[in-house]
């Protein structure tokens, strides 16, 4: 089962860069050319410079990288960043406002040992893009670093870990800033040895699932087998490991939003045979044509709380719900099922797009956006689902199963640049 490791950090020093909070920056596939300008304007050691945006230079993508590791080590040299003396576990608490309601979870950052996905170690959940992996494994590959932790799920049912969690946030944080998504990240550091062996002892025998960076896991296997024979085999070798936030399935400060689709380009033969498909699957049902996006998601998470259920958002009709016809057997078609996700590009989508699915559907966790892409001609369908059941998607992950594309958004993304991953030398 996973392996995790205490590992020797690199963090900002607060002397040389000021404020944390001017320096940390959300996961790369969340940053876009705005946001990525904004970041670097906001300090010149914002961790943006390293981590790059969900797109890398078109025309010449290797100076991107070059940059980032140059910056990386100067700032070693500068004595902006500097690394931990002794290998440590990282505790973060991060608090945010959702809904109205305020939330904290606990992660724990650890060096995780990179293994291929039949080891069963470490269990993902879906499918990665070749470009995205390529981007990912050039950074890692120039840099010798990681700059962006891996988010991952464990259970622990007894709660070993959060007893000894709770003895660690009584004591005042190492550190603290206020992050992307509007909260606030408190951050300890853990190296002592009794409390690293107990944290070890805890993980022994249990998997983690991979929750969000599939593509960075993915890009660290990568960078594992390209290494020498003698340094895959070092069990201390910084550049087998890949460091991740380790969050318990049951913290009540994980929260896993829906992703929904957006339908365009399709023909009218198209579109009438989408709804058609919907038809012999979904009774359905119109809804206000007032309604807002906001208040057709909680319509689904409600009328779908026992129920297979969607919304559409039509851009040549009133607004509609969905839900499964009664005389259907969903179980049938096997667990992946107990998704409306599934259900729709099996059984919806895929037999009438086929090979052109991905030309016509695309996915957003932001539901007022992609209505409004429908309100102003841009695509010609907005479809609404309610998240991923959580226990189901462990279920089903142990089992081996991937979803369908975007089935999950875990939220909120863990912040960049609170500690970073040195893959060269030992950890």
């Amino acid at each position: 089962m996973a392996t995790i490791k205490p590992f020797r950090g690199c963090r900002y020093v607060p002397a040389a860069v000021g404020n944390l909070s001017s320096v940390i920056c959300p996961p790369y596939d969340m940053i876009g050319p705005e946001l990525k300008t904004e970041l670097q304007q906001r300090s010149p050691y914002n961790a943006v410079h390293l981590e790059g945006g969900e797109q890398p230079d078109p025309v010449d993508p290797q100076a991107g990288y070059q940059q980032a590791a140059g910056l990386f080590q100067r700032w070693l040299a500068d004595g902006v960043i500097r690394q931990d003396d002794a290998a440590s576990f990282y505790l973060m608490r991060h608090a945010y406002d959702f809904g109205g309601r305020r939330y904290q979870h606990l992660g724990l950052f650890a060096d995780v040992l990179v293994e291929d996905y039949d080891a069963g170690s470490v269990l993902p959940h879906e499918f990665t893009r070749e470009p995205s992996v390529l981007d990912r494994v050039a950074l890692l590959d120039t840099c010798q670093a990681q700059f962006s932790p891996i988010l991952s799920l464990y259970r622990d049912s007894e709660g070993n870990l959060q007893r000894v969690f709770e003895q660690i946030i009584a004591e005042p944080p190492d550190a603290t800033a206020a992050t992307p998504a509007g909260g606030n990240a408190e951050f300890w550091r853990i190296a002592d040895d009794a409390t690293q062996a107990s944290i070890i002892d805890t993980f022994a025998g249990r998997a983690v699932f991979l929750a969000d960076g599939h593509h960075r896991y993915e890009a660290a296997l990568r960078y594992r087998h390209s290494r020498p024979d003698a340094e895959q085999s070092d069990a201390l070798a910084a550049s087998n490991y890949v460091m991740m936030s380790l969050v318990e399935f049951d913290d009540p400060g994980l929260l896993l939003l829906p992703y929904h689709r957006v339908a365009g380009g399709m023909s009218a033969e198209q579109l009438e045979a989408v709804r058609t498909r919907m038809g012999e699957y979904f009774d359905s049902r119109p809804l206000n044509p007032d309604i807002t996006p906001a208040a057709a998601v909680s319509d689904v998470a409600r009328v779908g709380e026992n129920d297979h259920c969607f919304a559409v958002f039509w851009a040549d009709a009133a607004p509609t719900i969905h839900t499964l016809r009664s005389d259907i057997d969903w179980s049938s078609w096997g667990q992946l099922a107990v998704s409306e996700a599934w259900v729709l590009q099996e059984r919806v989508l895929a037999p009438v797009l086929g090979d052109a699915l991905a030309q016509h559907i695309d996915y957003s966790p932001d539901h007022e956006a992609i209505v409004q892409q429908v309100n102003i001609g841009e695509q010609q369908a907005a479809i609404l689902l309610k998240p991923f059941p959580l226990e189901p998607f462990r279920q089903i992950v142990s089992a081996g199963n991937r979803l369908p594309p975007k089935s999950t958004f875990f939220y909120p993304k863990l912040p960049t640049g609170l500690v970073i991953n040195q893959l060269s030398g030992s950890i």
